[in-house]
């Protein structure tokens, strides 16, 4: 059955969701783990955490929109079966100490020293919380098994290679802004950040083509009637000019050429970071607007049932023909 479950603000949220999360699980990475003696890591990783910080708060604000009721909304927090409660549970840490360890690096004298003692803390559990989100957009879907095509362990897999491709390229555009000073330390480190994120993105970019295609052609085949209807849908039927030409086409092959063939140019450090992010928003939406799911028994009999005594009428009534 067609209804759609969910709309564009939920395609978003998931977006930027796992956008935001991945922007912190690299600064934490990169902090701890890649150049942990290095100071201006945080520093150059300052402005992307900004951008981090706003992707979350506007997607909190569209999970509140879609879900209509922003009065009771306090109760994702508190219905702890909800899968939504723990992705609200999630975005709050992300976005609250991912706001304090900003604010360490902002000039607000000492308050801002004061702050810089807690940066570790702030970022490990920003980070840590934000690699949940990222498992937690495609995790939200994977459990409504009404809706097979969304209900595979593979749904997680596929949404947090394609968030942490999405962060890798905000990342890129962004690293060693404000308020990072134009130091030669500075520039250095996030010359080399972008460089090594640069090919960390090939590898995901990469590994995102693998799973998108297995994912649905492995459905295609599939004796779940709703997963395959959906995957001949993407393949070869009203969806597929969007998923084999914007989608796998313009969305992940072209970048990936970009990124290899024009390794230093405008192309790579550019263009095609920014076809990354609209190729993730776009896979998304595809997601959330292939959302058929398995009618329960007797539901179709329920809407095709006709009105006692008026069989004969709705059976031959035919828009546009009669006329009364």
């Amino acid at each position: 059955m067609r209804h759609h479950y969910w709309e564009w603000p939920i395609a978003s949220y998931l977006f930027l969701g796992g956008l935001g999360g991945g922007i912190y699980f690299l600064a934490m990475i990169f902090s701890f783990n890649v150049l942990p003696s290095y100071q201006e890591v945080g520093w150059v990783f300052a402005w992307p955490g900004f951008i981090g910080l706003l992707c979350l708060g506007f997607g909190c604000f569209l999970l509140v929109f879609e879900l209509g009721q922003p009065g009771v909304f306090y109760r994702c927090f508190i219905k702890s079966t909800s899968i939504i409660c723990w992705g609200a549970r999630l975005l709050s840490v992300c976005l609250i100490f991912g706001f304090f360890w900003f604010l360490s690096y902002l000039p607000l004298g000492g308050f801002a020293e004061f702050m810089a003692f807690f940066r570790p803390f702030n970022l490990i559990l920003a980070g840590v919380s934000g690699l949940g989100i990222m498992l937690y957009t495609g995790l939200m879907f994977s459990t409504l098994k009404s809706h097979a095509f969304w209900a595979t362990p593979a749904l997680p897999v596929l949404f947090t290679v394609s968030a942490l491709s999405t962060a890798c390229a905000a990342v890129t555009l962004s690293i060693g802004w404000w308020p990072a000073e134009s130091t030669v330390n500075n520039l250095v480190v996030a010359t080399y950040i972008s460089e090594v994120l640069h090919m960390i993105d090939i590898i995901l970019v990469i590994a995102e083509i693998i799973i998108l295609l297995l994912y649905v052609l492995s459905l295609v085949g599939a004796g779940n009637v709703t997963a395959k209807k959906v995957a001949d849908r993407w393949v070869k039927g009203k969806t597929a000019p969007i998923f084999w030409g914007l989608m796998v086409g313009c969305g992940l092959v072209l970048p990936l050429i970009m990124y290899i063939v024009g390794a230093g140019t405008v192309a790579a450090t550019f263009i095609a970071p920014w076809i990354v992010l609209l190729s993730g928003l776009l896979l998304r939406f595809l997601f959330v607007y292939s959302d058929d799911r398995r009618a329960i028994p007797g539901e179709e009999h329920y809407y095709n049932k006709l009105p006692k005594g008026d069989e004969a009428f709705m059976t031959r009534w035919e828009y546009g023909k009669n006329e009364f």
